[in-house]
């Protein structure tokens, strides 16, 4: 019952979320928990999507489309029962480069409690993932004709101009991921009683890793 309050405070009320985290009567299993369901459900969503995006492609042969979809039908179980490890090495990789800047500003810093934080901000940032899959499946697989098709203008990625570097700039201005980082900020004083200005810095970071990961996503995208 309190995981799920918690999930709705996370988005309602998140300074009772940060007050649970800093008093200890939370811990990082909860939302790593909570999160790893919702990354199995994008993941589940999202490999039909990546089926038809594929089964569209015009610079793949006919072959090299029906191994890549075959893959995906073989083992598309397997990567949905391995979300909470996804889950898990992804926001333990990510906080722990940005924790320095953590450890650097406030005495009482916690790695565990970061941890605990980054897992309940993250649980904000996938929801633009799930809305996104849930409104592409509600269009039609059928409609699909390309990767673009596959994507939902939540960010300011349709006003970059044809660069992948820039649309994954741009991208990274997401409304979903941008909620998350201010809640960080929000966590970070509250738990850690870091200034504002201290808490902006490691939200900077974050950003910076997420903006390469899309980078890295459209450069690899362009490249088919």
């Amino acid at each position: 019952m309190n995981a799920l309050k918690r999930l709705v405070w996370i988005f309602t009320s998140p300074q009772r979320v940060f007050d649970d985290i800093r008093d200890g009567r939370v811990s990082w299993v909860q939302p790593w928990l909570v999160g790893s369901v919702f990354y199995a459900i994008i993941t589940w969503f999202a490999m039909p999507i990546q089926t038809a995006v594929l089964q569209a492609s015009t610079e793949m042969t006919s072959e090299q489309i029906d191994q890549q979809v075959a893959m995906i039908q073989k083992f598309g179980f397997v990567w949905v029962l391995l979300a909470p490890v996804g889950m898990f090495v992804i926001t333990f990789i990510v906080a722990g480069i940005s924790y320095v800047t953590v450890a650097m500003a406030s005495r009482a810093a916690s790695f565990k409690k970061y941890l605990t934080l980054s897992f309940f901000t993250g649980i904000v940032g996938m929801m633009g993932q799930l809305i996104t899959c849930i409104i592409v499946r509600m269009r039609g697989l059928d409609n699909i004709e390309g990767p673009e098709d596959a994507r939902i203008g939540l960010s300011l990625r349709a006003l970059a101009p044809d660069s992948a570097v820039a649309r994954g700039i741009l991208g990274s201005f997401e409304f979903f991921a941008i909620w998350s980082l201010v809640l960080v900020v929000m966590g970070l004083q509250r738990i850690f009683g870091m200034t504002r200005g201290q808490a902006i810095v490691t939200a900077v970071v974050l950003w910076i890793l997420y903006a390469i990961a899309t980078v890295v996503g459209e450069m690899t995208g362009a490249m088919g």
